[in-house]
């Protein structure tokens, strides 16, 4: 009986924490730590890196697409279809670059970019092999799986 009192206790003090794993960070206040600063924006920072380099290679894709289709696996570089797909794919990058800059839809916009960005470091890899390229390309998936996997971004658009 005594033990059973002692267990009732127990669980009655027992606090139970619901929330957010941390708590929220007040950058703005006079005290506030410059690394929680930065942790707290680094998920806005990297999403917008990510956003910026999708934008950059995409806008490279529409404007000059004949120095791409070389990276077409299979088709010749000189056909009309290596073209079109280059300049399909060009503009799926801008458009998803965009939208991680201005923070419309970023888990999803992200998660199709690292698909987007796994399929070409593969790609790359089956027809070229492991090269400089497809390093610099596995990083920025993973980047893009980082930015996937955030749930504490800033600045974004909410419907």
């Amino acid at each position: 009986m005594a033990r059973r009192n002692r267990a009732h206790r127990l669980a009655a003090r027992a606090v139970t924490y619901v929330g957010p794993a941390r708590p929220a960070i007040d950058v703005h206040s006079a005290d506030a730590n410059p690394v929680e600063t930065v942790r707290a924006w680094a998920p806005t920072a990297a999403r917008v890196s990510l956003g910026l380099v999708l934008l950059w290679f995409g806008m490279h894709e529409l404007v000059q697409p004949s120095q791409w289709t070389g990276y077409v696996p299979i088709i010749s570089q000189t056909s009309h279809l290596a073209l079109a797909m280059v300049l399909l794919h060009g503009w799926l990058l801008s458009v998803l670059g965009v939208a991680l800059v201005l923070g419309v839809g970023t888990q999803v916009v992200a998660g199709v970019s690292a698909l987007l960005l796994l399929e070409i470091v593969l790609s790359l890899s089956f027809t070229g092999g492991v090269s400089d390229i497809v390093a610099r390309d596995l990083g920025v998936c993973g980047l893009a799986v980082a930015v996937f996997a955030s749930d504490r971004q800033r600045l974004v658009l909410r419907g």
